[in-house]
């Protein structure tokens, strides 16, 4: 994400495919060198929010839903709690035993839930905190419009992967499992859209709080 070049990579007509290759992947992921294209900085600066963006919301739909539901691969904990409705004593103890948790996964089980929902948004904090080549991004309007139609895009790309595959990344876009609630499934494509600008203003405020943080005075 950083393969920023002093210089424009020089692809040479004589060299081998790889090594054209390899510039053009740099040229590809660098941003440009001068501002004299608008659009294709927008476009880069936009890649790069939508990099940050995405696993954010990985993360928390994860997290605060997906598992709190029972669709995250392991059955989560439970608060303990006494039913009003059924007779206790003051010898009797309410205890919670789910199947099995996360760490009674296996090892490769574990490893697989943490790294990708988990690890990547770390990542990405990092680079948020401590990458001072991460800017504030501008036009702010233009970047969550853009961020709003990616996430739309994400929606088209779900269900083609639906229509090939029958499995559906997300069981609330699943109308073979959501069954008789077309008004559900609606409001979570509507949801999934409208949180993106959201996480995308949670990054836009830690990058404006780090360079107020490390700004020269």
């Amino acid at each position: 994400m950083h393969l920023i070049h002093p210089r424009a990579m020089e692809i040479d007509p004589n060299e081998c495919r790889g090594h054209k290759f390899k510039a053009y992947c740099s040229r590809f992921l660098s941003p440009p060198n001068k501002a004299i294209s608008p659009i294709r900085r927008y476009l880069f600066s936009l890649y790069y929010t939508i990099a940050h963006v995405f696993p954010m919301m990985n993360t928390l739909i994860y997290w605060g839903f997906l598992v709190p539901s029972g669709h995250g691969g392991f059955k989560a904990p439970t608060i303990p709690h006494q039913a009003q409705n059924l007779p206790y004593s003051g010898n009797e103890i309410v205890e919670n035993h789910p199947d099995k948790g996360l760490f009674e996964q296996g090892p490769l089980e574990i490893f697989s839930i943490v790294n990708v929902w988990t690890v990547t948004s770390v990542i990405a904090l990092v680079e948020i905190w401590f990458l001072n080549s991460i800017r504030r991004q501008t036009p702010v309007t233009g970047h969550a419009i853009g961020v709003m139609f990616c996430s739309g895009a994400y929606l088209g790309w779900s269900a083609l992967g639906k229509y090939y595959t029958g499995h559906s990344g997300l069981f609330f876009l699943d109308p073979d499992i959501i069954k008789d609630m077309p008004e559900a499934i609606i409001a979570a494509h509507i949801a999934f859209i409208a949180i993106s600008p959201g996480i995308f203003t949670y990054m836009y405020g830690l990058v404006a709080m780090r360079e107020t943080m490390t700004a020269v005075r």
